[in-house]
């Protein structure tokens, strides 16, 4: 039921347990959306982000200049992108009874709010996940063979295409870019014949798929690293039996340049960020308090002012894992 507007009181002390307890949380580390879109901090809700102009960057442009000549002038430029951000918050009550009778309400508010923040944060992946791979966005390229026909699958020379693609269009070395994949395709990429075969080569220890790791692939396929997004979320109504999803979809994977974390400045050539609003903390998740007469409880919210953007569609290559299926 959603609650009726109330003004809550910002309690820096609870976001800094969530912090505490999201450090060592192995739940939240199935979270890969602030790998794939770091988050980007701006003081306005609404703003302009700027996007290097495609067409008007790389060329190869005559800088020679005669004595006493006018110089050349080149075109290279930002363009500016709106952005949005969009609000998504969710409350856990904690009643007063429930209080009184452990009489520690400080541990009880802390919980809550755990809760509530693991709750926006699977919501921020799921959101990370639609934006990345996107049909509408970008053009999904065909692998030679289905990845999951694991016998006869050639997993480098589809990544071989894609970082063709990727260092004509970025001018990158192979080596800045990274491989983002569901958990079936990782899982089959290293059950691939000719990735098992070659590693094997590599190494005495690696005897079958179940001792390959991902440090191994990556250097076999000779990328930055290999990102795996494996959450999932519970996609039964309350109350039935639980039958999980993959929060990642099952079929497409990409190859991108990634920005190298939060402190990366705006004008890093990249695959996306994701604003976040500043308001009304610098928390990727603030945490609230307000009191409720209506059902005598304190209630906890968590809330959060994102929008989860792709900066540069040119910076990612999807591929279609399923091949032609």
């Amino acid at each position: 039921m959603p609650s009726q507007l109330t003004s809550g009181t910002w309690r820096p002390e609870l976001e800094g347990a969530v912090r505490e307890f999201a450090a060592t949380d192995s739940a939240r580390r199935q979270f890969i959306g602030d790998i794939v879109l770091p988050i980007q901090r701006e003081a306005t809700k609404v703003g302009q982000f700027p996007v290097l102009c495609k067409e008007n960057w790389r060329k190869l442009i005559d800088t020679s200049r005669a004595p006493n000549g006018a110089f050349n002038r080149g075109d290279f430029n930002w363009k500016f992108t709106n952005y949005a951000c969009v609000e998504n918050g969710i409350e856990e009550p904690v009643d007063n009874s429930t209080v009184a009778q452990f009489a520690d309400v400080l541990r009880l508010e802390e919980e809550a709010a755990i809760g509530a923040d693991y709750i926006i944060r699977l919501r921020h992946e799921k959101a990370v996940s639609d934006a990345v791979m996107n049909i509408t966005t970008f053009t999904a390229t065909n692998v030679a063979v289905d990845w999951d026909t694991v016998a006869t699958s050639t997993p480098l020379v589809d990544l071989d295409a894609g970082v063709n693609t990727l260092e004509d269009q970025l001018g990158v070395p192979r080596q800045a870019l990274s491989l983002i994949l569901p958990r079936s395709k990782w899982q089959a990429l290293r059950r691939a014949t000719t990735v098992l075969a070659t590693l094997q080569s590599w190494s005495s220890g690696i005897s079958g798929p179940e001792s390959i790791r991902l440090g191994v692939v990556k250097d076999y396929l000779d990328v930055k690293e290999i990102i795996v997004g494996t959450g999932s979320y519970d996609s039964a109504d309350e109350g039935l039996t639980q039958s999980f999803s993959q929060i990642w979809p099952s079929r497409y994977g990409m190859l991108a340049l990634l920005a190298p974390g939060e402190a990366a400045p705006r004008q890093t050539l990249c695959l996306g960020r994701t604003v976040s609003w500043t308001w009304p903390s610098s928390a990727d998740v603030s945490i609230e308090t307000y009191d409720s007469m209506e059902i005598d409880a304190r209630v906890v919210r968590a809330r959060q002012f994102t929008q989860e953007f792709i900066q540069s569609s040119f910076a990612g290559y999807l591929m279609d894992l399923d091949a032609l299926s």
